[in-house]
């Protein structure tokens, strides 16, 4: 018998007993969210708590997330930059030590026994800075660039050969945060390379299997390949050209376009070589004429706006005739795979590179391109490597290596070889060297403008710079002036001169130039002559001696005094400078000491400034990282705001339902014992 609760009429006891036990359910979802945010300290445990917030929170975890990476790679960097910075002060502490051996011992009160002995401190200190250019940070080798991970220097050929690339490793910091954490080749200890420029323009033909994409046409601009337009009396024909790959492909389609005007016309036009690739154009082999009589010309056009014709050189001289039948330079660009120019129809033969001591002789009589070149230079083992230069055409010799002075890169012409260096433009002494080039990067130094103290006027003879004494007794005076220091062609061109206005024949009595082979070097030579040939510097110039003359010893087999080679190229770090310190110390050559003292001087400026920018960068590291820290507390700040509970109203809101509950399960208990007879009384 069911029971009519209190305040309800005519509602069954079971439908009473499910909004009880209903709302008995709320109450106890409501106690365990409740109960859950205050357990995991947290509003929002789901989506579906609040999800307006929920996708705040989402986007501020992202955003701690990189913030959080970002701090841990600050701390990398910044422990990077610190190891960094310390080496360098060794580098730079050792560099002021050698810097203080130079300016002590390039005293003259010191002997030579004095000087082996400091060579000996020079030696360790070297030892040291191949110790720190090699040292390892929590990164990799710190001098290492972007492939910290390879050992950065290599002792080779007496000297040290650097084989890092790149602007050094980083990792992502932050927007606005971009600093190496490594060093590359632009280092003081690493140096960059150096390189015997070429000066001689290739001139590679054009083949067959010459790409279009090596040609950068008559106009310089590469060729558009479309359509052109052969016209030859009143016939015409098109060509379309856009299928080719390669030049041969051109003159084939072009061909097979003139046969076709022949097998209309019934006319022969073609000689026996037909259209072909010969030196750097197209060549068109056309007959003068038939038993119809003389032939007319033949000319090309563009269709439809095109370029193609212009682009091959087609249009550039009028009708291709019998007699005019070359097409238009289509200046093939200068790659590894091109083939050698023909020079005159000589062959070449072997040359002499000599680099860190060594020296080697290169065959390059079979080489066909210029990767065969390259091929048979880079294996002598010298550490010489050959690049490019495909704007200038030519080629470049580099080196790696820093050695002490004399050791450079070089290359010679072997006698009987056809002057192959030269041909080449290799060659690292010629009369088209650039003077600035020369010892180092120093030049030639010269007396210049030098005044009378009495009247303020220029005074010639204050400016000379070094007088020449032949063997029959006659002398002349050389005045170099900054116009003439340009090339060694140019100096030399100075002193002929000189020699002519003292009335001396040139060259049959006397002649300045490049010595033709073996070592380079500036020869100054005489017809025979009683006595050696001498020169001595005037007005203290240090002209003789940048030009390799000072010291030199007359060579009475040749009639000549030859210069010492002053062209060769190195690497110019701090090794180099060391190298040089210790070689003038063992030499006991005082200057020597100078000028390594004053190099190490320089390099040490150089460390300072990296120095500098590495204390920069570590500075900026860490206000990136200040900053980053300030935006984490901002971020978990708003997260907190959004997603922690509060605890004091989650446990008022606890109290609060728990009362609930115990009402609910009193009245439920109470209306679940009425019957009706509670009702009838």
């Amino acid at each position: 018998m069911s029971g009519i609760p209190i305040g309800l009429s005519r509602a069954p006891s079971l439908f009473m007993a499910q909004i009880q036990l209903n709302r008995i359910n709320r109450g106890n979802v409501d106690l365990f969210g409740v109960q859950q945010r205050l357990a995991t300290g947290q509003d929002i445990n789901r989506v579906s708590d609040d999800p307006v917030k929920a996708a705040a929170i989402a986007s501020i975890n992202q955003s701690l997330d990189r913030s959080n990476q970002w701090l841990r790679n600050f701390d990398t960097a910044g422990t990077a930059l610190d190891l960094l910075d310390g080496a360098l002060d060794d580098a730079q502490n050792a560099g002021l030590e050698a810097k203080s051996i130079a300016l002590e011992y390039i005293n003259s009160t010191f002997n030579a026994e004095d000087r082996a002995g400091a060579a000996v401190t020079v030696e360790s200190l070297i030892d040291k800075i191949f110790a720190v250019a090699n040292r390892e940070s929590n990164v990799g080798h710190m001098f290492g660039g972007d492939h910290p991970s390879n050992q950065p220097v290599k002792a080779m050929l007496g000297g040290y050969q650097f084989s890092a690339s790149g602007d050094g490793l980083k990792i992502d910091l932050g927007p606005g945060v971009d600093v190496p954490l490594t060093l590359g080749p632009g280092s003081p200890l690493g140096g960059t390379s150096a390189r015997v420029r070429g000066f001689t323009e290739l001139r590679p033909p054009v083949d067959n299997d010459t790409p279009i994409s090596d040609l950068r046409g008559a106009r310089g601009l590469g060729i558009e390949l479309g359509e052109i337009e052969i016209r030859m009396g009143g016939e015409s024909e098109v060509v379309d050209l856009a299928g080719a790959d390669v030049a041969g492909d051109i003159a084939d389609a072009i061909e097979a376009g003139i046969r076709r005007i022949e097998d209309r016309t019934g006319r022969e036009l073609l000689g026996p070589q037909g259209v072909r690739l010969e030196a750097r154009s197209l060549r068109i082999d056309l007959l003068a004429g038939d038993e119809d009589g003389a032939l007319p010309g033949l000319t090309f056009e563009e269709v439809a706006r095109g370029t193609s014709a212009t682009d091959l050189g087609l249009m550039d001289s009028g009708a291709f005739t019998a007699t005019n039948g070359d097409g238009g330079d289509l200046n093939p660009r200068l790659t590894w795979l091109s083939r050698l120019p023909n020079m005159d129809d000589v062959p070449l033969g072997t040359i002499r590179i000599r680099n860190g001591g060594q020296t080697r002789v290169v065959d390059l009589s079979e080489a066909e391109t210029l990767q065969d070149v390259r091929s048979a230079i880079e294996a002598t083992g010298l550490g010489v490597r050959v690049e490019l230069d495909p704007e200038n055409g030519t080629i470049d010799l580099v080196s790696d290596l820093a050695v002490a002075v004399g050791n450079g890169l070089s290359v010679e012409e072997v006698a009987g070889n056809f002057d192959t260096a030269q041909r080449l433009g290799i060659r690292s002494f010629a009369a088209e060297t650039e003077a600035s080039s020369l010892n180092d990067g120093r030049g030639v130094r010269i007396i210049d403008n030098q005044a009378d103290p009495v009247t303020g006027e220029i005074d010639p003879d204050r400016n000379t710079d070094f007088r020449v004494t032949l063997g029959d007794g006659r002398t002349f005076d050389v005045d170099l002036r900054p116009e003439d220091l340009t090339t060694m062609g140019a100096i030399s061109d100075r002193i002929n001169q000189a020699a002519a206005d003292a009335g001396i024949n040139v060259p049959d009595a006397f002649e300045a130039g490049v010595v033709s082979t073996g070592p380079g070097g500036l020869a100054l030579r005489q017809a025979g002559g009683s006595a050696p040939l001498r020169v001595e510097k005037l007005n203290s110039s240090p002209a003789l001696r940048d030009l390799g003359l000072d010291g030199v010893v007359y060579d009475s087999d040749t009639d000549s005094l030859v210069g010492e080679d002053v062209g060769q190229v190195r690497v110019r770090n701090i090794f180099s400078d060391l190298l040089d310190l210790r070689q003038a110390l063992l030499n006991n050559d005082e200057t020597g000491i100078g000028f390594a003292g004053e190099a190490v001087e320089t390099r040490l400026t150089e460390i300072a400034q990296v120095r500098a920018i590495v204390g920069g960068d570590a500075r900026r590291v860490q206000e990136a990282h200040e900053l980053r820290e300030d935006i984490v507390l901002l971020d978990e700040s708003t997260r907190s705001g959004l997603r922690d509970t509060d605890f004091a109203q989650a446990a008022v809101e606890l109290s609060q339902l728990q009362i609930q509950l115990q009402a609910a399960l009193q009245v439920t208990a109470t209306s679940r014992q009425q019957s009706l007879l509670d009702f009838l009384g």
